[in-house]
């Protein structure tokens, strides 16, 4: 593809660069452009401005085929390689395209001329093609992905330093689901005793916050008037800790604490100055008028004035004084006026009664007027009421309008929250509401009163739930690492440590308070390490005073270093990378903006190398985004952020142009009026002669005009041409969407996205219309839109009591509405996968055939939700009834299909076997089936504790029903839940009931959630029951059940999952419904989070009729809702623009009706202030005719006023369906006007013919209790042989081979009998280290000295020798070995040792074992001397790797329970035995006759503690000893101890070399494997006998493991216990230790 003006302006890799991508717009293909020419330009911003990074050299091995003359040596290279430029995305699968696609650009490149035939690309700055072949293979490694995995790749070298783990697992959805609700339970069980609170923070409460915290704990549960409704508060703030964090930075002062001021100046922040001067002007000016009608009509009462604590006082005073400056003192004066004007009851209402009965209003503050009544002039009496109600509706107006309803909401806010009183009130008054206390009683002190939150209350609510929120953190925290887990909020958190966003966590214990102050407070430009220099200016001022820093005054040194170390490692970091672009940056969560901006920063330089001219941002930055598609608010995205960035960029960039000069200098890259394009501007400009005859060469122009533009579109505006000059690219020409469908589209967008619906005009979330243009492949392709509009039966109908009678819903009346839709599209989807014609009614009742269109696969179609709620399965059923195939994203909450519901109810009857609900719940399902009178049978006779149970056996309708309640009882009592549940599937009629594929894949699912349950909490039932009741409780984040996707078939998905995706045809349902855009999940949850505030909606007295308002609730409540509709408008866009030829809208609002003679009535209703999706779009069809001035148009039936801009009264339109498909008034001139509406089934040909075809559910049933029966006739008659499976495979780890070997029993104790390695009951005393001179275990050091070898062993350097046979890079990288080294030794203790260890001792040790691991062969190997005729060509250290080795053994059975008696399912001689580990060392050598040969090594550091008792110790007395086989007994014992396992290891490099050898590629000899002898260094190879002998045992030991694997009968009496010798092993086994030893030696 040939880029358009725009993209080539993005091409601009010398200014930082922020695109604004348009839906279908190129920008993938733009920035895979732009990553090749940051790869292929040797002048370029980034490489004039910044120092090289360490880079390796020449590539010497992998899957290298070119020549080493033809590779370029990477130290040299001009350009920067893939691991220097950082590519982000916001999904894995976005990463896995934008890969692909650049190694398909980069294979395309080749030396030559420039040129592009679409299969070739040459380009003259490549000099041979080995460079591409070396850039493709860098690739492979460079950071692409998303920012998570970038992350989680930025900090997983620094584990250690960061104080955690590099074991730990990945937390799935449903595990961190369940670990929420494991949090939940510990938090409220901790007890709030001064004596207890060790235990919270045991649990992982901070200790500085643990008592503060347990009294937000208990005032959270008493304001929400329970746990229950508390702990949903909870889910919610554990969902949004991103923006709670990020309200925190704004509200909190320098002590940390939330400030009354600054929670006030955050709520000023939605609102303008300027709206409320301009309102406040007008106000007074109306206030100015009320006071001259009371003062030229009602005389004073004294000579003095009016009363002094009177309302027309306060009134006059307020008149007199008005408007004071401020923001919050305007809105204070204006609910002064309102206190004075409005009758109390109605203060605080939307509504308010303005001089109620013409007079002010009565209560114990006088008014300090006589009643217009006492006006003895009839005249002045009548002039007073006209004059005084003229003002009552100048007030009306104001505050009723939509800014007066909005400026309503900020006053109501400054009575609820400010103390000052209006002027003139008496002592004794009493305001609209009063204030709750601070410390909320039990009871309001007077129900009938209105009552309100202070603002020190407000501040103490969002206090409390801020410390709830630490510590929930804290306790998940630990659950996370107790369970070796962690999620991508750690891996966040981690990296945010690794770059000091803030105060590292690892260094909180022993960072002084203030430095740890410093360290938090980042600014709001976070590239810069202000906060750092502060730090450092801080441990100055301590150490000059060290007596002022308390505990820390003896650490400050190394305080200092540890700072030091982790500033200098942060400015190394930096240095790796020079270039960065991020898609999708729109969805960016602020603290992801925070952490990826921390490496713009300063980077770090060497001696030899010239100071980095000063700028902010020293990399290349590009993010490309589109505000209109951000749509993951969910997800804590924050479009501002995208916003922000982009105006900094802009200003970095004029910057950059004015004051660098090594930008402008020749050759320049920077112009004020053209941009470079670097494909062009190189001293190498050779171009095919082809190039020159393209579009006149145009492609080869080396500058840019800023004002330039392509042939088919309008030059760009002032505005767009400055914006251009800043850095600022907008890509307009839209590739994916026919050209008439895209021209109708942004018709739409122009009131979609119209600033009249921003309802708070100072948001910085709202998204502007912008204008695409079609490509020239699609501007003469028309498109379609079509209407499927529903409506609804007048009169409703009973169902048929046959249930052989398919139900049609437009026979059934309104209630049935989804149903009606969903039949209408797939119907619709049917006549399209079959080229079939619909027809369209005209209002007079004439039918009219639509012509033949192609035939549409059914992939090529794709249904968007706005939500999954209800529709979902509804439409997925319909298709199904239709023979059409669906594939559906996400199936949504788990614990609501109908299968997990059925598993469900029998765990609760499991669990509370008495319980008659859960009985009932069971019976009814379709495991037992009863009907009203079975069940009533069941229950009506039974007494309360009755084992229901064991009860049901006796009432069960069928044998096999009875035999399988029977085996629920029998598996119950004894705990075995997993089994019940499996066998539950297997035997009953679950699956019969509910026979699609993903019913089975939820019941899976449910059943894989109750067994991790299990392992985590025990096998108690009733514990397991009230677990996943508390899981599907859980509304905020409930787990979900996932599907498989077909290959042809229709996608269903929400908009959120279609993000990135188009297609042929897409289908918008349910577009008029508000459960979308609705706060039902806010007002259940009672919680709001946003970026700029949140707030909960406390209600301490549910039983009382006047709750508590809160101001902080009201204005979160108004922000949400504004998000709100800002990104349903998004939505909209987004699902509408993922149409390539045609767009389809489903659904109408209710009421939508036919009437003869008319057409479809309509009813119009616009439900501000957020709108469904569906009246967002009829608006915009509506704006549209009235921008364009269509008065005939029939959006505009029923309206006077054609010019008027707002629809908010309900109506109704009478549209006529033939007429909107000749011309639906969507274009302007009717050339791509038409709109199919298709409102009935009739409106597809033979419908009646295509519902009978139709099964109902019993008809399915029937049909698959017939297939069944027959393939259970079938399997009767089978014959054995077909049940013979070769197909499965078993695990073992590596490291149970040695272990298993020399005891079969305790092999089946830890596989069958699923014990752990511990004793049943273990002895109270723990393993002491006495005599142990280290005060470390064998395991501890050997742990350590891995580590040491892993990065310390050197590699020889080969001096440009080639290699006998490819190997990767890092494998041959030449390196000194530091094995040796004290500085590594401390480096690896200071993260291994525990402070419990004698480091003296253990630096002997370790010394001692390194230099003898140095003088023996390994030593040798490393200075590159040849060892047993071997010369070291390459090694690697702790090498991973799987095997797959196929087993053969005696034939085994696997068999189920059944009612029937056990069932055989399969049969078994073979399987594959998978291991998978990791090889301490493999060497790669070659003798004098170059060939090639590579050797398994496993490192034993057994015995270290005596590594220096020479005297009478055999195995020390080999130290010096050459040769390569064992020299003694103890020798001869440790390499039988471990034959197993180097057995493994020779087999896994066996299997690799052959699947080289099999693939053509050069291949190496494996060499028996060797034990390296920590304590004499020396290095003992196995003897081709020993070797022998070992595999011969492995397989027999995996034979073994298959057997009691595979197996479903395997008795433990099979295994008896050992005898004489080989018992000793039985000292070292679990199993036969502790209080209670279940296993032993035989007596």
């Amino acid at each position: 593809m040939r880029l358009n003006t725009a993209q080539r302006l993005a091409l601009n890799i010398d200014s930082h660069i922020v695109i604004d991508a348009g839906a279908g717009t190129g920008k993938t293909s733009t920035i895979v452009n732009r990553v090749i020419e940051h790869y292929l330009s040797e002048d370029q911003r980034a490489t004039r401005l910044l120092p090289k990074p360490n880079r390796p050299n020449a590539l010497s091995g992998g899957s290298l085929f070119s020549i080493p003359s033809d590779r370029m040596d990477l130290r040299e290279w001009g350009g920067m390689l893939p691991g220097e430029v950082v590519l982000l995305t916001f999904t894995n699968r976005a990463a896995d395209e934008m890969r692909d696609r650049l190694r398909k650009e980069i294979s395309r490149l080749r030396p030559g001329p420039l040129g592009d035939d679409g299969k070739i690309r040459t380009d003259p700055r490549l000099r041979n093609e080995g460079s591409i072949e070396q850039i493709m293979m860098l690739l492979e490694d460079a950071p692409i992905g998303t920012i998570d995995s970038f992350l989680s790749r930025l900090v997983t070298p620094y584990w250690g330093r960061l104080g955690d783990t590099s074991s730990k697992g990945n937390v799935t959805d449903t595990g961190r689901n369940m670990l929420i609700e494991s949090t939940l339970s510990t938090i409220w069980r901790l007890s709030n005793s001064p004596s207890k609170l060790g235990d919270a923070v045991d649990a992982g409460i901070p200790a500085e916050i643990v008592s503060e915290f347990l009294s937000a704990r208990d005032r959270l549960s008493r304001n929400y008037s329970g746990t229950r409704a508390a702990s949903r508060v909870i889910r919610g703030l554990a969902s949004k800790s991103v923006f709670i964090d990020e309200v925190i930075r704004k509200i909190t002062g320098g002590d940390g604490q939330i400030a009354s001021e600054s929670l006030i100046n955050q709520i000023l922040e939605s609102i303008d100055e300027s709206e409320i001067s301009e309102f406040s002007s007008r106000l007074h000016s109306i206030v100015t008028n009320v006071c001259q009608i009371f003062k030229s009509h009602i005389n004073s009462p004294s000579s003095v004035g009016w009363p002094r604590t009177s309302r027309i006082f306060s009134l006059d005073e307020l008149d007199l004084k008005g408007p004071p400056e401020g923001k919050w003192a305007k809105l204070r004066w204006m609910g002064h006026v309102l206190i004075c004007t409005v009758s109390k009851p109605s203060l605080l209402a939307k509504k308010m009664t303005f001089f109620p009965r013409n007079h002010f209003p009565r209560d114990s503050w006088d008014s300090g007027v006589d009643s217009y009544s006492k006006i003895k002039d009839r005249n002045t009496k009548e002039s007073f009421l006209k004059s005084l109600k003229g003002e009552i509706r100048a007030f009306e107006r104001l505050w009723s309008s939509e800014r007066g309803q909005l400026m309503l909401h900020f006053v109501h806010a400054s009575i609820i929250l400010d103390k000052m009183e209006p002027p003139g009130t008496p002592k004794n008054w009493e305001g609209p509401s009063s204030p709750v206390p601070i410390n909320i009683p039990d009871r309001p002190a007077n129900s009938k009163e209105k009552s309100h939150f202070s603002l020190e209350s407000e501040v103490r609510n969002l206090s409390d739930l801020y410390l709830i929120h630490l510590g929930f953190q804290g306790v998940l925290k630990k659950l996370k690492d107790d369970d070796e887990l962690h999620d991508f909020e750690d891996m966040q958190n981690m990296a945010a440590d690794l770059l000091l966003v803030k105060c590292p966590d690892v260094c909180r214990p022993f960072y002084h308070p203030k430095i740890q102050h410093a360290l938090d407070s980042i600014g709001n430009k976070p590239w810069r390490d202000d906060h750092i220099s502060r730090a450092f200016e801080i441990l100055s001022e301590l150490e000059i005073k060290p007596e002022e820093s308390g505990m820390s005054s003896s650490i400050l040194k190394a305080i200092r270093n540890d700072l030091e170390e982790r500033h200098g490692l942060l400015l190394e970091i930096r240095r790796r990378y020079r270039a960065f672009i991020i898609d999708e940056a729109q969805d960016n969560s602020p603290l992801q903006w925070r952490i990826i901006s921390r490496l713009w920063g300063p980077r770090g330089i060497e001696a030899n190398e010239s100071p980095i001219t000063e700028t902010p941002w020293q990399p290349t930055i590009c993010y490309v985004g589109d505000v209109k598609q951000s749509i993951y608010a969910f997800r804590q995205a924050e479009v501002s952020g995208f916003l922000e960035f982009s105006k900094t960029l802009r200003s970095i960039n004029i910057h950059e142009l004015n004051s660098i000069p090594e930008l402008t200098r020749k050759p320049a890259l920077r112009r004020s009026t053209h941009s470079r394009d670097p494909r062009n501007d190189h001293t190498i400009s050779i171009a095919k002669a082809s190039e020159y005859m393209e579009k006149g060469g145009r492609d080869l122009v080396s500058w840019i005009p800023f004002d330039s533009t392509d042939r088919e579109l309008k030059p760009p505006s002032i505005s767009e041409i400055n914006n251009r000059k800043e850095g600022m690219i907008s890509l307009q020409v839209n590739y994916r969407t026919a050209g008439g469908l895209l021209t109708n589209m942004n018709e739409w967008w122009e009131d979609v996205f119209s600033s009249r619906h921003n309802l708070l005009k100072s948001g910085d979330f709202y998204a502007s219309p912008q204008i695409l243009e079609p490509s020239p492949e699609n501007r003469k392709k028309q498109g379609s839109i079509e209407w499927i509009c529903p409506t609804d039966n007048i009169q409703e109908t009973d169902p048929s009591p046959n249930l052989s009678t398919y139900l049609d819903p437009f026979d059934l009346g309104e209630k049935h509405r989804l149903e009606s839709q969903a039949m209408l599209i797939a119907m619709r989807v049917r006549s399209l996968i079959d080229a079939s014609q619909i027809q369209v009614r005209s209002s007079e009742g004439s039918w009219h055939k639509s012509e033949k269109q192609e035939p549409v696969k059914p992939s090529e179609i794709m249904i968007l939700l706005p939500n999954r709620v209800q529709i979902r399965d509804i439409i997925t059923r319909h298709l199904g009834d239709m023979g059409i195939p669906v594939q559906v994203d996400l199936e949504g909450n788990l614990l609501e299909r109908p299968t997990a519901i059925a598993l469900e109810g029998l765990l609760q009857f499991v669990a509370r076997p008495n319980s008659r609900h859960n009985a009932a719940w069971v019976a009814r399902s379709c495991l037992i089936g009863f009907d009203d009178e079975q069940l009533q049978g069941f229950l009506g006779d039974s007494k309360k504790n009755t084992n229901l149970l064991k009860k049901l056996e006796s009432h069960c309708p069928s044998e096999s029903q009875r035999s399988l309640v029977c085996r629920w009882n029998h598996l119950a009592s004894s705990f075995s839940l997993i089994e019940l549940l499996e066998e539950t599937i297997d035997q009953s009629d679950l699956l019969v009931a509910y026979p699609e594929d993903s019913s089975r894949r939820d019941a899976e699912q449910f059943i894989e959630i109750v067994s991790k349950l299990s392992s985590e909490v025990g096998g108690d039932p009733i514990i397991l029951a009230d677990r996943i009741k508390e899981l599907r409780e859980s509304s905020t984040s409930p787990i979900v059940s996932q599907a498989n996707p077909e290959s042809d078939a229709v996608r269903l998905m929400t908009i959120h999952s279609s993000k990135g995706l188009e297609s042929r045809v897409v289908i918008i349902a349910d577009v008029f419904s508000n459960r979308q855009t609705n706060m039902r999940n806010e007002q259940n949850s009672r919680l709001i989070v946003t970026p700029e505030l949140f707030a909960g909606n406390p209600n301490p007295w549910p039983s009382e009729t006047n709750a508590p308002k809160s101001a902080m609730w009201r204005h979160v409540s108004l922000l949400q809702s504004a998000r709100k509709d800002a990104e349903a408008r998004r939505l909209l866009y987004v699902a509408s623009t993922r149409a390539e030829e045609k767009l389809i809208i489903a659904g109408s609002p209710k009421g939508t009706k036919w009437i003869e003679g008319q057409g479809i009535i309509f009813p119009w209703e616009y439900d501000s202030p957020n709108p469904q999706l569906g009246q967002i779009w009829a608006e915009s069809l509506r704006q549209g005719s009235i921008r364009r001035g269509e008065t005939n148009s029939q959006w505009l039936l029923g309206h006077h006023d054609s010019s008027e801009s707002k629809a908010k009264i309900p109506e109704n339109l009478t549209l006529d369906p033939q007429s909107i498909r000749e011309n639906a008034f969507i274009d302007g001139d009717g050339s791509n006007g038409g709109m199919t509406v298709i409102h009935h089934p009739e409106c597809f040909i033979d419908y009646k013919g295509t519902l009978e075809g139709i099964r109902t559910p019993l008809q399915r049933i029937e049909a698959i209790d017939r297939i069944s029966r027959n393939e259970e006739g079938l399997q009767k008659n089978a014959h054995p042989s077909s049940l013979m499976d070769s197909t499965t495979s078993v695990r073992i780890k590596p490291s149970k081979l040695p272990i298993f070997n020399e005891c079969a029993r305790r092999q089946w104790l830890e596989t069958r009998g699923g014990l752990e390695m511990e004793p049943v009951i273990p002895n109270p005393s723990t393993e002491s280290m006495n005599g142990r001179k280290m005060n470390l275990s064998p395991a501890e050091f050997g742990t350590i000295f891995h580590r040491i070898m892993e990065i310390g062993i050197g590699s020889p350097f080969l001096g440009g020798e080639i290699l006998s046979c490819q190997l990767p890079h890092s494998w041959t990288k030449a390196s000194d070995n530091r094995i040796s080294d004290p500085e590594l030794h401390k480096t690896v203790f200071e993260e291994l040792l525990p402070p419990s260890a004698n480091l003296n001792e253990v630096e002997k040790i370790v010394t001692a074992m390194s230099e003898r691991i140095q003088d023996g062969k390994i030593g040798k190997f490393t200075e590159g001397k040849q060892v047993d005729g071997q010369v070291l060509e390459g090694l690697r250290t702790e090498m991973p790797f799987h095997i797959t080795i196929p087993t053969k053994f005696n034939t085994v059975e696997r068999n189920i329970w059944s009612p029937e008696g056990p069932e055989i399912l399969a049969k078994f001689d073979m399987t594959n035995v998978e291991m998978s580990g990791v090889i301490d060392l493999v060497i790669c050598s070659k003798d004098d006759q170059g060939n090639s040969a590579i050797r398994p090594i496993d490192l034993k550091t057994e015995g270290a503690e005596s590594i220096f008792d020479l005297e009478d110790n055999e195995l020390l007395a080999t130290i010096d000893k050459l040769e390569p086989g064992p020299m003694s007994q103890s020798e001869k014992q440790i390499l039988k101890e471990h034959r197993l396992q180097l057995a493994l290891y020779y087999l896994a490099l066996t299997q690799s070399e052959k699947d080289k050898e099999d693939a053509g590629i050069p291949h190496r000899t494996v060499l028996p494997p060797a034990i390296l002898v920590g304590v004499t260094g020396r290095l003992i190879e196995y003897s081709p006998e020993m070797l022998e002998e070992a595999l011969f045992e492995l397989q027999s030991l995996l034979a073994r493991s298959a057997t009691i694997s595979l197996a479903s009968h395997v008795p433990q009496s099979k295994f008896p216990r050992l005898s004489g010798e080989s018992a000793s092993v039985c000292n070292k086994c679990p199993f036969s230790s502790g209080v209670k030893p279940i296993c032993g030696p035989a007596e």
